[in-house]
């Protein structure tokens, strides 16, 4: 083995690594636009803009031919009639890809001078010169691939390269940044790059789009040069800035859109992803989801949320326990927690809990299963979900806090009722749950371009996942200056106050020779719990979380100042570089800022003269309060708390003896016969009520009636007034000809009251029953128990309110001070942006003063060791841990970096604490000191190599169950286009018809029976059903009868009343109402097929118990899902086209209105969601009520036919 790896060694020396011969093969490209450069420069700004025009004019010319080719083939594809087109269609993809192929061959002929050009640009727009390396990573980029360039190598500028060049095909070229800042400030930077040579550069970003405009003076000078433009104009812009977020909704809403005209994206043709890694790495397993509001209540979530902090939480299982040890584990408690799956499971004692506490029998019923959801859920945001790790509440909202970057993610939302469940338990108002209209995930929206590139600083660890999912290679390009850095070796310490009393210690050493220091948290926890013992040493520091982040570019500026201290959570992808000695620019405008702030006089808050000193002194005053308040509570709760888990058990125990009982077992098994789902699909279905659940209800309902003056007379009651409503609405039911869609909701209702009822009353009688019998102690020890539990709770309750109360109180006022000072300083700050030149003078006169006073610092810095990068836990990916310690070392700087750890940090814990424990416990090690050891080092990068690996298989697993969706996603989409394509779809609608008749006719007239024995009268009414007419056959075509014959027949009617359709309506209403109808049709049930598919995914797993590969069933049913959605939308657009009766024209407007979303939601799944309301649309004529007849004629109520 060693032989092995030294034979591998000695030929990568010789003939050099993959990389090596990477860069040799790109550097005779850089020798050539190197050698353009004088020749550039010679060159006027209008002969160097004429360049681009001479650029696209070659590759017009070396194109046309392809070009007139693949015109020629498009206009035979429209002209074919359909069973040839597909054919056709194939012919035009391979014409498409030859076009592809010969541009790109072209470009790589341009290439030295294209990029030669941009240098030249660039130098006179920007004063900055692109370097030879930044040269190779423009080479990358155009070649679809990935550029590792370290943090401060000029990743912006680098782009500028590959965009231009390929931006000259016409087809538009994207870059997809990590959020809206860095989307309008790179087109603010680099835009005038591309103004020069003449090409449009356009931003996108929340709710707005922007085209760079060097001429456009804003009133606010944030968006200087930005002129604000329509989303489709910036998609038609030559380069597009945007966030990941943007593109993919703005890829979904265009597939929702009922005109072509109204699209707003172009063909996804190239895209450089800047911080690559972040997007299609980090981002991948959050979905991107178009909602719509689902009707729900938002009751459930609080009291299934009463009822959590009742359970006694278990044991937690860490890494991964042996069998025996973890059904010792599971044992424990009323729910266990599983840190490495991030799962919440309930024990068999929680389940009794649960149910005990609900008032159901069985949580795992059929009809108990959204409440066993709903409490999966909320045991997950008890257990799992941490305030000021994972979420913050801030003005009234739970917002989620990226866990990569540590900022605060407003409008994202967790999916699943997970959102509702935490925003229960934060006491905070809840927001209803939304209903999937569209979806895609991050990783098949970006494998949808043509040819895709990325640039990051830390890319090369997860060169495989990106080369297996993606198809990109890394190439790692050199830095400018070479990296003088030192990253010392991990030091490891037994506890996690050994480790923070360790990192307080090297800071003291640091800060007394005035070396700046950048540490690194994985949490705002954590962080202040660091800024408190600081504060203990009396040592002036910063604080950088997702709590105070509106002082963040003021806090980073400070970062490399001489003896600063920045405490940071996740500094990875904050996107601004610290410099040594300070940042003049940043400072001398904070100080500017904090002038004016300190002179207002509508300041909220008098007391800190510096904008980020006041939030934190607001921030340390409420949790002071708040510290107050929980000790006040904590001493008189505990032992209310403590009273009240011992009743519920033993109440919980009594229920479970008292169910196993011979009278309650009979009236269970009675009871749990009712088969819920046999009568749900009998009403969807429009059945008549099985026999056999009326036999069992009336059976249940005798037994339970027949216990003379069973239960309390007020239980008595209600449940033979939920007897009697529920019993009545069966009989309409089975009475009513017609009407049903009406009856189905209210007798859905009745039923479920009913049930409930059932629960109630059936207590009552067997508890009876069993006092008056030989069990009379059970009952008597049940009624002791719930009765002590009931008074403990109230005790608890009571203690609990002023406790919650003082919590709000104290948040209310933090929050309302925190908003005005903000708010104020906002104004203060609008102001000096409104009229920069009544400040300028002063801002120059500071500036000048920070810029003396930031060189002579970096110098000190400098002799200091530079910036000094602490990392206080390891971040599961390897990635993260560089990204931090690539902050420092920036460009050749100086600078060091070391992580402290414990074997109490989440990633030890979970994942590689057994081993290391081991190794210290080898080595003898007393507490207090560390270890600093290859052997650790080593089993720590395993363990981020475990979670690593585990991580890419839920990415890759995500990917292989999203690709089912993402086929069926491009079939639907597909077809949306074709219709709105589709000048005529009459030839289509009668095919359709065609196929539904072959259908019905071989369903009611067998081939392989006697004609007489054909069910004519049931063709009829299902003729009648589809197609609003019935065949008149006389005696004599009975006798004389063939399948042909009926079929031909059928067809030919089904063609005539069309066309007489055609002839009342007119052919242009027509086509319009067939446009309208076949989309409106497609959207909804595309709709409900994505809420069908996620609810086959979330119980699929369960078919590994039974040796079947659950990825294949998803696939074999989700097709067959597919199959039967597609069929139905053909029966549905030709029973709606048939049916549809005259309208005004003004109704077929108010239909596609109506039709359009009136309120979507966007959002990140699973991870966190991003939310935004459309502006509703205005509408000219009367409302259309859910119960009115609808406008498109059918006859039918609104809410049952197009308000569907």
């Amino acid at each position: 083995m060693y032989f092995k790896f030294g034979m591998l060694r000695l030929i990568t020396k010789i003939v050099g690594s993959k990389n090596d011969r990477e860069l040799k093969r790109i550097q005779p490209i850089v020798d050539q636009i190197s050698a353009l450069e004088s020749q550039y420069q010679k060159l006027s700004n209008a002969e160097l803009k004429s360049k681009t025009e001479e650029f696209k004019q070659r590759l017009q010319e070396k194109t046309a031919a392809s070009r007139a080719n693949l015109e020629e083939s498009r206009a035979r594809v429209v002209a074919a009639p359909g069973e040839d087109r597909e054919k056709l269609r194939e012919e035009l993809d391979k014409l498409e890809n030859e076009l592809r192929e010969s541009e790109a061959g072209i470009l790589g002929e341009i290439l030295p001078e294209a990029f030669a050009a941009v240098r030249e640009s660039s130098k006179r727009t920007t004063a900055m010169r692109h370097f030879d390396v930044q040269l190779v990573g423009g080479v990358v980029l155009h070649e679809g691939r990935i550029a590792e360039m370290k943090t401060g190598e000029g990743k912006t500028l680098v782009a500028t390269l590959a965009l231009y060049l390929n931006a000259l095909t016409g087809r538009g070229t994207h870059l997809i940044t990590v959020n809206d800042y860095l989307a309008r400030r790179d087109v603010q930077w680099m835009g005038p790059i591309f103004h020069l040579l003449g090409l449009s550069v356009a931003s996108i970003v929340h709710e707005a789009s922007f085209l760079f405009d060097p001429t456009y003076i804003p009133k606010d000078y944030r968006f200087l040069n930005l002129r604000p433009i329509t989303r489709q104009e910036a998609y038609r812009a030559d380069i597009t800035y945007g966030t990941n977020n943007e593109f993919g909704f703005d890829y979904l809403r265009d597939n929702m859109k009922f005109s072509l005209e109204e699209y707003a994206q172009r063909e996804l043709n190239f895209a450089i992803v800047d911080e690559v890694d972040n997007i299609l790495i980090d981002e991948a397993r959050t979905p991107l989801i178009i909602s719509g509001p689902a009707e729900e209540s938002t009751d459930k979530y609080y009291i299934i949320d009463r009822i959590i902090p009742k359970l006694q939480r278990g044991a937690v299982i860490q890494g991964d326990p042996s069998q025996e040890k973890r059904a010792a584990i599971e044992a424990q408690g009323d729910y266990t927690v599983d840190e490495k799956s991030k799962t919440v499971t309930l024990t068999e004692t929680g389940v009794a809990k649960v149910e005990r506490l609900l008032g159901i029998h069985n949580l795992y019923d059929p009809r108990h299963i959204d409440t066993l959801h709903h409490v999966h859920q909320a045991l997950k945001a008890h257990a799992l979900f941490k305030r000021d790790v994972d979420f913050v509440v801030k003005d009234g909202e739970v917002i989620i806090v990226d866990e990569f970057t540590g900022r605060l993610m407003p409008g994202r939302r967790w999916s699943d009722g997970l959102h509702q469940a935490i925003e229960a338990r934060e006491g905070v108002r809840i927001r209803e749950e939304n209903q999937t209209l569209a979806t895609i995930t991050i990783q098949n929206y970006f494998r949808m371009y043509k040819k895709l590139a990325g640039m990051t600083g830390t890319a090369d660890t997860e060169a495989t996942e990106f080369k297996k999912i993606y198809k990109l290679d890394v190439v790692v390009v050199p830095t400018h200056r070479k990296m003088v850095r030192t990253d010392h070796p991990d030091v490891v310490y037994r506890s996690e106050q050994e480790k923070f009393n360790a990192v307080v210690e090297e800071i003291e050493a640091c800060h007394a020779k005035g070396q700046p220091v950048l540490v690194g948290t994985t949490s705002v926890a954590k962080s202040e719990r660091l800024s408190r013992m600081l504060k203990k040493k009396a040592i002036k520091h910063n604080v950088l979380n997702a709590v105070n982040h509106e002082a963040e570019a003021t806090i980073i500026a400070q970062a490399g100042r001489f003896a600063a201290l920045t405490i940071a959570t996740n500094m990875a992808g904050r996107g601004t570089d610290i410099l040594l000695g300070g940042n003049p620019e940043f400072l001398a405008r904070s100080d500017m800022e904090n002038e004016w702030i300190s002179r207002a006089s509508n300041l909220p808050f008098q007391g800190a003269t510096r904008y980020e000193d006041a939030l934190r002194e607001l921030k340390e005053k409420y949790e002071e309060e708040v510290q107050r308040a929980e000790t006040r509570y904590r001493t008189q709760a505990e032992t209310y708390e403590q009273q009240r888990s011992d009743a519920l058990k033993r109440s919980t125990e009594t229920q479970r003896r008292l169910r196993e009982l011979s009278p309650f077992r009979e009236l269970c098994q009675k009871y749990e016969e009712i088969s819920a789902t046999e009568l749900i699909e009998a009403l969807h279905e429009m059945r008549s009520i099985p026999e056999r659940y009326l036999e069992v209800k009336e059976s249940l309902e005798s037994s339970l009636l027949s216990a003379a003056g069973a239960g309390a007379a007020e239980t008595r009651r209600a449940f033979e007034e939920a007897l009697r409503a529920f019993g009545e609405y069966l009989e309409r039911w089975e009475e009513a000809d017609g009407g049903r869609q009406d009856l189905m909701e209210a007798l859905d209702e009745r039923r479920r009251n009913y049930e409930q009822r059932i629960n109630d009353y059936e207590f009552a009688v067997t508890n009876l029953i069993l006092s008056q019998g030989g069990e009379a102690s059970v009952v008597t020890e049940y009624e002791e128990a719930r009765r002590a539990f009931e008074q403990a709770e109230t005790r608890c309750e009571e203690v609990r309110q002023p406790y919650e109360e003082a919590i709000r109180q104290a948040q209310r006022n933090y929050e309302t001070k925190r908003q005005e000072y903000v708010r104020a300083v906002e104004e203060i700050r609008e102001q000096l942006e409104k009229a920069p030149e009544a400040y300028r003078q002063r801002y120059e006169e500071i500036l000048e003063r920070y810029k003396t006073v930031c060189a002579e610092e970096r110098e000190k810095v400098i002799g200091a060791g530079g910036l000094h990068i602490l990392g206080t836990e390891r971040h599961e990916s390897r990635r993260i841990d560089n990204q931090l310690r690539g902050r420092s070392g920036r460009q050749g700087d100086p600078g060091s970096s070391r992580f402290y750890l414990s074997l109490e940090d989440d990633l030890m814990r979970i994942f590689g604490a057994d081993r290391i424990q081991s190794i210290m416990n080898r080595l003898g090690m007393e507490e207090g000191v560390p270890i600093e050891h290859g052997l650790v080092t080593r089993a720590i990068e395993n363990a981020q190599k475990k979670v690593e690996a585990h991580n890419f298989d839920i990415r890759k697993h995500l990917l292989e169950y999203d690709d089912v969706m993402n086929k069926q996603r491009e079939v639907i989409y597909h077809r949306r286009r074709e219709v709105l394509k589709g000048a005529n779809l009459k030839e289509e609608v009668l095919e359709m018809g065609q196929g539904l008749v072959e259908e019905l006719v071989g369903r009611y007239a067998d081939k392989d029976h006697d004609p007489s024995e054909w069910d004519l009268a049931g063709l009829n009414e299902a003729l009648h059903h589809q197609f609003n007419f019935r065949l008149n056959l006389n005696p004599e075509e009975r006798d004389h009868l063939t399948l042909e014959g009926l079929t031909d027949r059928v067809v030919e009617q089904v063609t005539q009343v069309y066309q007489g359709k055609e002839e009342r309506f007119g052919s242009e209403l027509l086509r319009q109402l067939e446009k309208i109808i076949m989309l409106q049709t497609i959207d909804s049930l595309w709709k409900d097929h994505l809420l069908n598919m996620d609810h086959l995914k979330e119980g699929i797993g369960l078919r590994g118990y039974g040796q079947k590969n659950p990825l294949q069933e998803y696939q074999k049913e989700g097709f067959e899902m597919f199959e039967e959605m597609v069929g139905r939308i053909e029966v549905d657009v030709v029973q709606k086209l048939y049916t549809i009766e005259m309208a005004r024209e003004e109704a077929v407007a108010e239909m596609e209105m109506q039709r359009r979303p009136q309120r979507i939601v966007l959002s990140h799944g699973g991870d966190g969601e991003a939310q935004a309301r459309a502006t509703p649309v205005k509408r000219q004529g009367s409302k259309v009520g859910r119960n009115d007849p609808c406008p498109c004629g059918s006859g039918k109520k609104y809410k049952r036919c197009c308000g569907k």
